[in-house]
């Protein structure tokens, strides 16, 4: 009488986890003890669009800044250091100009900045280091780096030219308006800002350019900052027209937003872009 194999126990079918199956089965004695040994691993979803592909990975490579960089950062640093020495300013008063208007009258009157010209000089230092910033990820990928210094220049004329531009035709809105007195306070008042804008930018410029890992993070603090100053320098302006401006109040308003508010936009949208 044949000898009836005894069954095993149940193995379940083999899946993506690593399982080694041994099978055996109980014969006569005298035939061999077959067995079957290690099951090929091999996943269900082989073949099916769910299968999963591993790839190797691959080092995200961040591109250094080139050294000319750092040569801007400390030229923007020296400019801020110059003439904050020169017109015998600090800080603090230059904060406590941009929020208080008594401070500001005063700071305008007895630090020598009751001229236009005096004040000017702050625009092309402030566009020094966010200028910069905005090139570093348009060259960072370019070996050529005279390439990238004539491209920077380009970059930084423009926007001297646009910023020059822009303060042109809000004093023509102000003669319009017969608005000289309030016109030139809310210009005064958008230097001041400006100046805290290179303070802040100038070192974000160095980390953001110069950090590993890091320079995203130090791109959103400086852009929450900027942010910040922005919506208190465009408020602190618009208090000045309403409080100062002797006609037409609503209209000047008006004009003074979008010039404010249409450059924002245009460079978010090009920042988005990129």
């Amino acid at each position: 009488m044949p000898h009836t194999p005894i069954p095993g126990p149940y193995v379940p079918p083999p899946d993506t986890v690593d399982t080694v199956i041994h099978v055996t089965c109980a014969y006569d004695t005298l035939f061999p003890m077959p067995t079957v040994g290690a099951a090929p691993r091999k996943s269900l979803f082989t073949g099916h669009q769910l299968q999963v592909r591993h790839t190797s990975e691959t080092a995200i490579q961040r591109n250094a800044a080139p050294g000319w960089f750092l040569g801007v950062i400390a030229l923007s640093f020296l400019f801020i250091c110059i003439y904050l020495r020169s017109k015998q300013l600090n800080l603090g008063n230059v904060v406590n100009a941009a929020v208080n208007n008594r401070a500001m009258e005063r700071i305008l009157r007895e630090y020598n900045l009751t001229h236009t010209k005096d004040l000017t000089l702050i625009a092309p230092i402030m566009l020094l280091p966010l200028t910069l910033i905005g090139c570093y990820f348009l060259v960072s990928g370019n070996s050529n780096t005279w390439f990238a210094i004539l491209q920077y220049l380009t970059i930084y004329v423009t926007a001297c030219l646009v910023y020059y531009l822009r303060n042109g035709i809000i004093r023509l809105i102000g003669d319009a308006f017969e608005s000289d007195e309030s016109v030139h306070l809310y210009l005064s008042s958008n230097y001041l800002y400006h100046l805290l804008y290179a303070v802040v930018a100038t070192p974000m410029a160095f980390f953001i350019c110069y950090t590993d890992n890091m320079g995203p993070v130090f791109l959103q603090v400086l852009g929450g900052l900027i942010g910040l100053l922005f919506i208190m320098r465009v408020l602190r302006g618009m208090q000045l027209i309403l409080t100062h401006a002797k006609s037409s109040k609503l209209y000047l308003f008006y004009y003074l937003c979008t010039l404010e508010i249409v450059p924002v936009l245009l460079i978010a949208k090009a920042a988005i872009s990129l």
